[in-house]
Order: C-alpha cells, then structure tokens, then sequence
C-alpha cells in the first residue's frame, strides 16, 4: 500500500505559548514518521517562537518572513518548502489527536480536500467545526459550532468547504497559490473551496481525525482586526464567487452595516475602532471591486457557469 508523503505546513505569530502543545502533539502521531515533514513559517514574531521550535523541535524546517503576512500569505511563503503532493494546513494554537494526520489522509482524494473535525480546547465535547458552510445571507460558518458533541457529526461527509485551521489540499488540483493574497486572514478558506467547487473539485469532512483547537488563538474575536477583515472579506468573497443577487447582497448588506455601527456608537452599544474598521471595511471592498469583479468573470466563467 502506497503511504503517501504529507507536508504539514503551520503559519505562526506570536504563538509560543501555542507552539509546544502543539508540536508535541504532532511528534506523537501514528502516522509513519518517515512519510510526513512540518513546515513552519514564523510571521516576523517578536516572542520566543523562533528559538524554542528550534531548540526543542529541530526536525521542524522554519521559514521566516520578514513581516507579518497573514494567514494566507504565510501559507503562502511556506508552500514552495513542501515536499508532499498534498498539503496539510494546521493552526498553531491546536492539539492534534494522535490518529489527526492518518485519519485526514485516509479521507484525502486525487483532486480533492478533507478537514478535520475540530473541538474547543478549553471543552473536547463541544464542537468548534465539522467543516464549513455557506448560509444564504453570504456568510461562512463553522458547521456544528458551540453544538454538545452527542455523536451527531460522526459520518463522514461532503461538505461546502474545509476550516483551515485543520485541512488537507492536493497539490496538484492548485491553480496559483493556496489563498489569495488580498485576504490576509478570515474567509481565505471560504474562498478557496468555493472556487474549487466551483471548478466541480469537492471537500470531504473527516470525523475521526480530530483536533482540539484555542479558537481565536492569534487574532481574537470582536476585535477592530477581526471586524475589518471579516466584513471586507465576507463581500469579496461573495463579490467573486457567488451569484449576482447575492453578490450585489452582499455589497449592500456591508453599505448598511456602517451606518448602524454609527448609531451603535453613538448610543454607546460599540467603541469607535469597531466603528472605523466598519467604515473602512467599506472602503477597502469599493477600492477592490474593479479587480475582484474581473476576478469573478474568470472564476464563473471556467467554471462554465453563466456570468452576469
């Protein structure tokens, strides 16, 4: 039986307090060790990272950015270092279950994807994510987020697109880099699999390859960076994948939400860094529209789907 060689590939900012944990984690799975490498790129961290992988981990290959790229330009940065034909994305703030990497490898097709499934590291029987999906209003959402695990996401299955956090790609199946760019961090994942489906390639969800994940390790949640990136981002992506209705949607829907973050702020319901990552969330979206809707002629029209 042909193992197939695996490239885990981990983007990391100041995570030392993550980077042990998980490590150790990874140096404990069962899958055979002469069939998998670990690639770290260091976002130009100011904390201890650097030096404690390389003084406890030195079978992990660090590659060091000069400046913070995000999350998809870090996964980026590392990509031309992997040796396997299939990439395994992990944050830095999980602990993989020692079954982690053989389970998503078994899941793992020619031309496809597998994710994991993710608990909360602070409470294993509440799930984090099964994979993601696409609500009707344009968002992506964590399948089976904050749901008690009673067993319900224990079969394998198809699912819209994989949480980067834990996830396998093909190589191959790649068209350019892992994510784009502009994205920096938030829906790069969304994107890629909504791309890749487009294109007829499919996610597959893992159940028994688990993880236990900090959510929001790196960047926090409700804060002005995650505000900023998430609303720009949750537009564009629409902007250059979704159908004309909702893309429009979409565009409307974040014009609408910086008035009321106004209102918010001024009945002292929201702090005004939220308010100017709102507005500027806005701003940023009409600056790249021009790029993002020839984008969208590309992406609808490879994948033989009508262009508006």
């Amino acid at each position: 039986m042909d193992i197939p060689f695996l490239s885990v590939l981990i983007v990391n900012y100041n995570g030392a307090r993550h980077l042990r944990p998980c490590l150790r984690a990874l140096a404990g799975q069962a899958y055979p060790r002469h069939r998998w490498e670990v690639v770290l790129v260091d976002n130009a961290s100011a904390d201890e990272s650097v030096r404690l992988v390389g003084a406890e981990f030195p079978w992990v290959r660090v590659v060091r950015n000069r400046r913070n790229e995000g999350f998809a330009g870090g996964n980026n940065a590392g990509l031309p270092y992997c040796r396997g034909r299939s990439v395994v994305l992990l944050n830095n703030d999980t602990i993989p279950d020692p079954h982690w990497l053989a389970e998503l490898a078994a899941e793992a097709r020619p031309g496809a994807a597998a994710c994991s499934k993710l608990v909360f590291a602070h409470d294993s029987a509440t799930v984090n994510s099964a994979g993601l999906q696409l609500l009707r209003d344009g968002r992506g959402a964590d399948r089976g987020f904050r749901h008690v695990d009673r067993g319900q996401f224990e079969a394998p299955a198809d699912v819209f697109a994989g949480c980067g956090a834990a996830v396998v790609i093909d190589r191959e199946a790649l068209n350019g880099p892992l994510f784009d760019p502009h994205y920096f961090v938030y829906y790069e994942d969304l994107d890629h699999f909504w791309r890749a489906g487009l294109a007829g390639r499919s996610a597959r969800y893992a159940p028994r390859s688990l993880v236990r994940h900090v959510h929001g390790g790196t960047a926090g949640d409700e804060t002005p960076l995650f505000r900023f990136h998430n609303e720009r981002n949750r537009a564009l992506t629409n902007l250059r994948n979704a159908d004309l209705f909702l893309a429009v949607w979409s565009l409307i829907g974040l014009a609408l939400r910086v008035p009321r973050s106004v209102l918010r702020w001024a009945a002292g319901r929201e702090r005004g860094p939220m308010v100017r990552a709102t507005a500027g969330a806005f701003a940023a979206v009409l600056v790249a529209l021009p790029r993002v809707w020839a984008e969208r002629y590309v992406t609808r029209s490879r994948a033989g789907a009508t262009c508006e």
